[in-house]
């Protein structure tokens, strides 16, 4: 998974989980911060700043979303079974 689609983001590391998780549910709400900081129960510019983190991490802008989106999904799910070891 440490691949093209989350690139960095697929490290296994607290922080990079925190950013893949805003991430995905940010892309799963449409990309809404409101919608999405209430489904992570954070406000919407801790929302808007990992998701400005996320990307600079990632390296490049989220213009994959469906292929993003599944490759955050699956990651959330398998966790270290596909996730880069740091």
């Amino acid at each position: 998974m440490g691949g093209r689609c989350p690139g960095p983001l697929a490290s296994d590391n607290d922080d990079d989980a925190v950013l893949r998780e805003t991430l995905r549910v940010f892309l799963r709400s449409s990309s809404g911060y409101q919608s999405a900081a209430k489904d992570l129960n954070v406000e919407p510019d801790t929302v808007k700043y990992r998701v400005t983190q996320a990307v600079a991490r990632r390296g490049r802008p989220i213009d994959d979303r469906s292929t993003s989106n599944w490759a955050l999904l699956i990651c959330h799910w398998y966790g270290a079974a596909v996730l880069q070891r740091t």
